[in-house]
């Protein structure tokens, strides 16, 4: 196929450091050499045409001002070859500006028409396969297995590894949308898993499955789209930014919770964030199951959900469920939820015990401990603001030892004051709502010091009194 392209002639010497740049339009032919005459007559009209199109490809490599009309006659026409093809050869050799350019090739229809034949021969043959044809595979990825070539896998981003499943990243060949390939080695996780993926559709702040296949060693590969970890310490968000998130999440377990399912790991590792509408969605359901949010008995609650989780995130009727009534199953996954807020809150509250949470070794001894630090903060109402006293409880209630004493999901979200979202009507919400803007992490810490340090002047202004009059 005859195809224009540039072809840059490289002389690079001391002396010619500069590349001569030409266009090919046609394929190396023996139009660019010099003809031979013709032994036979009947070949006279067949060199006239291949002299004259040898004649335009050469003129290529004149430059505008020293090109020469062509003349009719033969002889002519010869003479003007020899004197082109000189000009060419030393333009080539010496000279680094551009003798040719695009603009004069595709403005003169005695070089296009020839192109325009050939290309329309082999349009036809080309268009089935223009677009895998044109698909670049970059040495460093590769179609997650033989079959599957809707995709691809990038190596530069490094492998997840866990105790059961392996992530990896790529992108969808059709759309480009970044990806994240999750295989499943044990087949019954990754059945339990992909069913309830597709049970769960498109719930808000929930992950949505984009595809599934059997990858070339037999186990199952989820198809998922690609997040942002989610920063779960304070130091990085203002109190507005925390309550937009623990809404979200509230959101999802909502929905979750509404369809019987309960989460069962719910930890900062998964949840993660959007890259277009910046929300926190809640991953991996490899734990997740099926429950009855209404035992009949306690035995029946008992027997519902196994032990597991993330050590630290567990809630205590998981971990012991002999010494609880009956109950509903999903309330584990609000105290699990109050173990994350506890850590984003903990540079906003003190003197509560919340630089524990996030830990492995954080007990119902250190919740049960906070929860009464908690109290103990809630009714200074009168010394802290009023937005943090209201996190303080929505914390509390999130961490009760008693399941049954825990709101679900989606009533914190309808009648929680720290929750509620500002209806323009109301102005305690509204005063709500201003407080939570207004209250940045860096203005608190000057405050909380401050607190401090008149709670610690009447403490010693109460010692004084009491050692006087003893």
């Amino acid at each position: 196929m005859a195809a224009m392209s540039v072809s840059t002639t490289t002389t690079t010497s001391l002396f010619n450091p500069d590349a001569a740049v030409k266009y090919d339009l046609i394929a190396p032919s023996p139009f660019y050499f010099p003809l031979q005459k013709s032994s036979t007559a009947n070949n006279t009209g067949d060199s006239n045409s291949s002299l004259r199109k040898a004649v335009l490809q050469q003129r290529l490599h004149m430059s505008s001002s020293h090109r020469l009309p062509l003349p009719h006659s033969p002889l002519l026409q010869h003479a003007l070859l020899h004197q082109i093809q000189s000009h060419s050869l030393k333009k080539t050799q010496s000279s680094s500006h551009l003798a040719g350019k695009l603009q004069d090739i595709m403005s003169n229809p005695l070089l296009i028409a020839p192109l325009k034949v050939e290309t329309a021969t082999t349009s036809c043959q080309s268009a089935a396969t223009s677009c895998q044809s044109y698909v670049y595979t970059a040495p460093c990825e590769h179609h997650p297995s033989k079959g599957q070539t809707d995709y691809l896998v990038n190596d530069m981003f490094p492998k997840l590894k866990h105790d059961l499943s392996t992530i990896e990243f790529g992108i969808r060949i059709a759309d480009f949308m970044p990806l994240a390939f999750k295989t499943v080695s044990v087949a019954g996780m990754a059945e339990k898993e992909l069913q309830l993926l597709r049970d769960l559709g498109d719930l808000p702040n929930v992950i949505q499955l984009q595809d599934s296949f059997v990858n070339d060693n037999g186990d199952t590969v989820l198809v998922l789209p690609m997040l942002k970890k989610f920063e779960c310490h304070a130091i990085h968000k203002s109190l507005c930014s925390i309550r937009k998130a623990t809404r979200q999440v509230l959101t999802g377990l909502a929905a979750i919770h509404a369809k019987n399912i309960v989460h069962l790991d719910i930890n900062p590792s998964n949840l993660m964030v959007t890259h277009s509408q910046k929300e926190v969605v809640i991953i991996d359901f490899g734990l997740s199951m099926t429950v009855d949010r209404h035992p009949k008995d306690k035995a029946t609650s008992q027997e519902q959900i196994p032990v597991c989780g993330t050590t630290g995130y567990i809630a205590p009727e998981v971990m012991n469920p002999m010494f609880y009534e009956s109950h509903d199953p999903t309330a584990a996954d609000l105290y699990s939820l109050g173990v994350v807020l506890g850590e984003m809150l903990e540079p906003y509250i003190p003197d509560c015990d919340l630089h524990y949470f996030g830990s492995k070794l954080l007990t119902l001894e250190n919740t049960n401990q906070t929860v009464n630090l908690l109290e103990d903060f809630i009714r200074q109402e009168a010394v802290y603001p009023r937005v943090l006293v209201q996190a303080a409880d929505l914390l509390k209630n999130m961490l009760q030892e008693d399941p049954r004493d825990r709101k679900s999901a989606q009533g914190l979200l309808e009648t929680h004051p720290f929750l509620i979202m500002m209806s323009g009507g109301g102005s305690a919400t509204a005063t709500a709502t201003t407080g939570v803007a207004k209250l940045e992490l860096c203005d608190w810490m000057f405050r909380v010091q401050e607190i401090k340090y008149h709670k610690y002047l009447y403490q010693m202004q109460d010692d004084c009194e009491v050692y006087r009059y003893r």
